[in-house]
């Protein structure tokens, strides 16, 4: 089976590297596609000497949504993956999440089980967004309601969202959505396509035979300093959630922090 790899980058030209030589050590002559978000650093020239590779350059940093849609347009086969410049493949288990991916027909997306650089496992499943499951988890202390887990589970299992970092679509089921949501320019896009794919009662899949290392955060480093790295989320946020759930949600999370901070002095 064919399968277009497209992989969004800006300013980093050596990761992106490892992630295409990752690629094409463990998958059979894939067509990989590398969006260039205007990088000012030695992306294209060191990306061209790659076997298998298509760049697209833009003019300027589109974002991740409208940027990974410009190679749409571009791709050849009907089984396409977005994956983040951070990602690497460390065997050939793409090929059983494909195979998996390919006799399941209501599986809108799906996506591996991530690892950090030295193969512990990293959370990459989110549960619904919901204020009620906020409150859940920062209030009535019930873990994996709202933030961010890893299923405990080696199965494929049905969830209600994945992280955008590595997603496999269909090229034709993710043309007849309308792509990545382009109010969205960094964050909380992911979310955006797994709540619409699940309003259209389609299956959004978390496959952990298939492992992937991610190098979390190293894509968008650039696009503020450690201390204000959270500030970058809150426009998705908003766009999300709508503006008063923004705060609603933000208010729900700061003040079970606060108690469990205050219960904490007190049983000292």
């Amino acid at each position: 089976m064919k399968v277009s790899i497209i992989i969004l980058t800006w300013n980093t030209a050596k990761i992106t590297q490892k992630c295409v030589q990752s690629i094409n050590k463990f998958l059979n002559n894939p067509e990989i596609i590398v969006v260039d978000n205007d990088s000012k650093d030695n992306t294209i020239e060191l990306l061209s000497k790659e076997k298998n590779v298509k760049i697209i350059k833009n003019k300027s940093n589109l974002g991740f949504s409208k940027g990974n849609n410009v190679a749409l347009k571009h791709i050849s086969n009907e089984y396409i993956v977005f994956m983040n410049s951070d990602m690497e493949l460390i065997d050939d288990s793409f090929n059983d999440l494909l195979n998996f991916f390919q006799n399941k027909n209501n599986i809108g997306i799906i996506g591996p089980k991530f690892l950090n650089p030295d193969l512990t496992p990293q959370p990459s499943v989110f549960p619904n967004q919901s204020l009620i499951n906020a409150f859940k988890e920062f209030w009535l202390n019930k873990p994996n309601k709202y933030t961010k887990y890893l299923p405990k589970t080696d199965k494929p299992i049905k969830v209600w969202a994945i992280s955008g970092g590595f997603i496999l679509t269909r090229k034709s089921f993710f043309e007849s959505i309308g792509g990545w949501n382009e109010k969205y320019f960094f964050y909380f896009e992911d979310m955006d396509l797994c709540r619409k794919i699940n309003q259209l009662k389609k299956d959004v899949f978390f496959y952990p035979q298939c492992q992937v290392v991610h190098r979390h955060g190293a894509s968008g480093s650039k696009l503020a300093d450690p201390q204000n790295q959270w500030r970058r989320l809150i426009p998705g946020s908003i766009q999300f959630h709508g503006l008063i759930k923004h705060h609603l949600i933000n208010f729900i999370i700061w003040s079970g922090q606060k108690v469990k901070k205050i219960i904490k002095i007190f049983n000292k």
